[in-house]
């Protein structure tokens, strides 16, 4: 009975061990899976084959063993049970007849009870098992729907082929978009890599330099120091010069595409302007064409209009002349209106030019010497006159001195510097013109408030004209007056400006009004006041009307003259005063309205 009991307790042992041969290694599965997935990526097997194969004959990863090592305290008990049920068989083996009956029945129910556990626990490891599978098949079999649907779009003789190409386009630019997002983000790190490169090589060049300055003596450590500081402010003052010059070229380029942008619009209105007007005489030649026409046709037909239908054509004509002529004063008062808007934008363009013109001015203070307008002048002069000075010009009319003041003046005014005008003998309309021939754009700087005048000849010949810039005097003999105005008016350039500028047109007048004596007592603290302010005047006088004595009490109140003369029909003039001078002997010039041209100190000749 005992051989009995064996045989069956070897017998269950041996089934249990096939149950167990049975059971695939995940290892040989994994390698089936992938021998299988190499086979249908080669061709070698299809999709549908392998969804055809019996589960049942080939491995997978959803049999009971691997559901079982999903879930670890499952598997634990099982492991518990079966070790239980090991010892048991050993304990039953290892007993033999010395065993009691009941012990071994106990133990035989104990066995069959732990065998039926560990059913029960496979079984419900196995029930859990199918949710997962149908998730897997349908997964499977979406897949080859969408794989069947290809194939069928493929093999139908190209229909699917515009579908199957704009998915591709799609595709193929959301991976060129990945691949440029990809790009922009490698180039963003490269740049800070290499940023990052920059300030790690710095920061070593000057752990270098602390390396190099440790090691060296305090002697020599300072002066290379000294040296580096001296380099850096090299470097520093190098790269400020660079940056003023670039700073001056981007003005300058800026006032050119202005001027260059202002001229291209008035080229343009004027094309078009023309156009207008070209187009208008070629209608009205059309018109007359066409009339007359007309008219030589109606002439040979009845042999000539009558009077009244004549007439009535006449008037015709002139009303439609009346009318284009309405049209023309039209577009004239348009043009006006845009040179206007084009005065105002070139004094605009005039007060840029002011801002950049502070260097010029800053020269001629650092050399307290002003520009006369005229290189050579300035030349002869070593610089200009000096700040502060009276200068006489004497010469007879028609020589040019009053082209030299003009040009005094123009200089000035062309750098910001305000100017006063004293007249005697000229209007302020006749100054206005005098100076357009010096500088165009004279009404322009008037218009920024650099100049006043004093005109004390206007009222006295009965000229009623009021300009905003004047004030009037009633009579040249009216000093007190003159002297006021003058004053005002310097006072407020002084408020803006460093200096201004007057000239005096004419000495003349003053002294043939009354006297020499009550002319030199106004003169001599009216030129006090402008020497005060630091001002540079110019005076003119002529020559013929006065006596040598009355030129030379003139002069003691002059820091300088210069005198003008006509030898031959050749002009020439001669510098006296005013400060050192290249030449003081009589240098011939020539002189138009519009300035003057000095020949050369040495030669006497024009250049």
């Amino acid at each position: 009975m005992a051989r009995k009991r064996k045989a069956r307790e070897e017998g269950a042992s041996e089934a249990d061990g096939d149950a167990t041969a049975n059971v695939p290694n995940s290892g040989d599965i994994a390698v089936a899976r992938a021998d299988d997935l190499r086979k249908w990526m080669a061709g070698e097997s299809t999709l549908m084959a392998w969804l055809e194969e019996d589960p049942s004959e080939q491995p997978t990863f959803y049999n009971t063993t691997n559901l079982l090592d999903l879930d670890p305290d499952l598997r634990q008990k099982i492991a518990q049970y079966e070790a239980e049920i090991d010892s048991l068989k050993k304990m039953v083996s290892s007993g033999g007849g010395s065993t009691s009956d009941q012990e071994v029945a106990g133990l035989r129910a104990e066995v069959e009870r732990l065998t039926k556990v560990n059913l029960e626990l496979r079984d419900r490891a196995v029930a859990t098992t199918p949710e997962a599978l149908r998730e897997r098949e349908a997964q499977l079999r979406e897949k080859e729907n969408e794989l069947d649907a290809r194939e069928r779009a493929i093999n139908l003789n190209g229909a699917g082929d515009p579908v199957m190409l704009e998915r591709c386009k799609a595709e193929l630019s959301e991976k060129m978009a990945e691949a440029q997002k990809r790009e922009a983000e490698l180039r963003a790190q490269l740049e800070r890599a290499e940023a990052d490169l920059r300030a790690k090589e710095i920061e070593l060049k000057l752990r270098d330099d602390e390396l190099k300055l440790s090691k060296m003596s305090k002697p020599e450590a300072t002066k290379e120091m000294e040296q580096k500081l001296r380099g850096l402010q090299e470097k520093e003052r190098r790269a400020l010069e660079l940056q003023e010059t670039v700073n001056s070229l981007k003005d300058l380029l800026n006032e050119r595409e202005d001027e260059l942008k202002g001229l291209k619009e008035i080229l343009s209105y004027r094309e078009n302007e023309l156009a207008r007007r070209e187009e208008d005489l070629s209608f009205r030649e059309r018109k007359v064409t066409e009339e007359k026409r007309r008219l030589e046709e109606a002439k040979r037909i009845t042999g000539g209009l009558e009077e009244a239908e004549l007439k009535k054509r006449l008037d015709e004509l002139k009303a439609e002349v009346e009318k284009k002529e309405r049209d023309l004063k039209a577009k004239e008062d348009y043009i006006r209106s845009k040179e206007a808007e084009l005065r105002a934008r070139e004094q605009g363009a005039i007060e840029e030019e002011l801002k950049h013109k502070e260097a010029d001015i800053a020269l001629e203070t650092d050399s307290a010497k002003v520009k006369t307008g005229n290189p050579r002048f300035d030349d002869l002069l070593l610089g200009g006159i000096p700040f502060g000075s009276n200068v006489l010009v004497h010469g007879p009319p028609f020589v040019g001195k009053e082209t030299m003041v003009n040009q005094f003046i123009a200089e000035g005014l062309k750098k910001g510097i305000p100017a006063i005008w004293v007249s005697t003998d000229k209007t302020t309309a006749d100054l206005r013109e005098e100076m357009k021939l010096v500088l165009p754009s004279y009404e322009d700087y008037e218009a920024l408030g650099l100049v006043r005048y004093i005109d004390s000849y206007s009222r006295s010949m009965g000229d009623t004209t009021v300009d905003k810039y004047t004030v009037y005097i009633d009579e040249p003999t009216a000093h007190d007056r003159i002297m006021e105005a003058v004053d005002e008016a310097a006072k407020a350039f002084r408020e803006k400006h460093e200096y201004y500028r007057l000239a005096f047109r004419t000495i003349s007048t003053l002294i043939a009004y009354s006297d020499p004596n009550t002319a030199f007592r106004f003169l001599s603290p009216f030129c006090g006041r402008r020497k005060r302010d630091r001002a540079v005047s110019m005076y003119t006088i002529e020559k013929g009307m006065h006596g040598e004595q009355e030129i030379q009490m003139l002069g003691s109140i002059m820091d300088g003259m210069v005198d003008f003369k006509v030898d031959q029909l050749k002009l020439f003039f001669m510098v006296k005063g005013i400060t050192d001078v290249q030449s003081r002997s009589y240098i011939r010039y020539t002189a138009t309205r519009h300035g003057l041209s000095i020949g050369s100190f040495a030669l006497d000749h024009i250049k």
